[in-house]
């Protein structure tokens, strides 16, 4: 049943039973405090008219009285004054606890968003300073095409000058120039989506090209730093639902955090992606392995923990923001103790499975 009907059955349902309430109270002569029965009436505004609580508890309580008046006037002696007051009280009472509920739901769901939109705004912060700390590549990747769109197009002047112009040779040179434009528009478009301020949007994603656009990405960095990468992705990965950019922030975060712990003598850093075994269900997994000295297994549990690093000049919020980014995704960061250097392991569940 949508929300929208819900909602309005249960406004006319508080008003018919206010109404039924109100009757019984004044038009019977039933022995019992039937004006007590307000209260369901106050408890159920809470869900649909959580500011008007007290406005409901007032006229509940305006009801009451009249209905004392009336059985009064007419002379009905079982509704006495005490059955009323005791209604009285028991309806204002749960007013005032509904409507103090109320402000506080109220209160906590509002610093939930504030803290939502304070993790959205590190999340991008560190995003940025990731973005800085790859100038060199971006620089890089950027004058890669440049320089080849630069090269075709000497080239196609060359083949134009001839005495004898070779119109097929100019058009391979263009050709190839179009196609270094369309890498280093896709270069920029990867950079701007990793700096860019925005909601999540959830949608099925390639975790295979998010994977393959990160290592274009790190390439020269990971050169610098006498690091190899070794990507091993399966074949017929699902697709997972989530936000492309946040799911390419973790994983850039994991291959820096691997390439700076093998420093300074380098190493070889393993990605695997592989799909979950049946038994767990339609999903992917992630590992990152690095060469480096390990994660001491006292250690591992609090990798996750704001403000922990186990790098001296480390601030402790890459790993955290990881963490918060793969649990909105409904999945599972950890790291897996044992075995030399450390291995970093992401869980995220299919497209087919989280709809579910």
């Amino acid at each position: 049943m949508p929300g929208t009907l819900r909602s309005a059955l249960l406004k006319a349902a508080i008003v018919l039973l206010t109404a039924a309430i109100f009757a019984l109270d004044a038009l019977t002569s039933m022995d019992s405090a039937i004006a007590v029965m307000y209260v369901v009436v106050v408890l159920a505004t809470v869900h649909v008219w959580p500011t008007r609580v007290l406005a409901v508890t007032a006229l509940c309580l305006v009801l009451t009285a009249t209905a004392h008046l009336v059985t009064s006037w007419f002379g009905v002696v079982n509704s006495s004054l005490a059955r009323c007051a005791v209604s009285l009280a028991a309806i204002g009472i749960s007013g005032y606890l509904a409507h103090a509920g109320a402000q506080a739901t109220a209160r906590l769901l509002q610093r939930e968003e504030s803290l939502r939109l304070s993790r959205m705004q590190l999340a991008h912060v560190t995003r940025v300073t990731t973005l800085g700390e790859l100038a060199a590549s971006i620089a890089h990747e950027v004058n890669q095409p440049l320089a080849a769109i630069s090269a075709n197009g000497e080239a196609a002047l060359r083949w134009l000058r001839r005495q004898q112009p070779d119109p097929q040779e100019v058009e391979h040179a263009l050709q190839r120039m179009l196609a270094d434009t369309c890498r280093a528009s896709e270069v920029i478009r990867r950079i701007r989506a990793l700096a860019q301020k925005g909601e999540a949007t959830f949608a099925p994603v390639d975790l295979a090209g998010i994977i393959h656009d990160c290592a274009a990405l790190l390439q020269r960095e990971l050169a610098s730093h006498g690091a190899t990468l070794v990507v091993e992705v399966a074949d017929g990965l699902p697709p997972v639902p989530g936000d492309r950019v946040q799911l390419q922030q973790v994983l850039i975060n994991l291959l820096m955090n691997g390439m700076q712990a093998m420093e300074p003598r380098g190493g070889t850093l393993r990605l695997v992606a592989a799909a979950l075994p049946s038994t767990h269900g339609d999903g992917v997994r992630i590992a990152v392995t690095d060469q480096g000295p390990g994660i001491p297994d006292d250690q591992c549990g609090r990798l996750f923990e704001p403000f922990y690093s186990t790098k001296p000049d480390g601030m402790g919020m890459g790993l955290p923001i990881c963490r918060s980014i793969v649990e909105a995704h409904a999945g599972r960061i950890a790291a897996v103790p044992g075995g030399p250097g450390a291995t970093l392991e992401v869980t995220l569940p299919g497209y087919r499975q989280a709809a579910a």
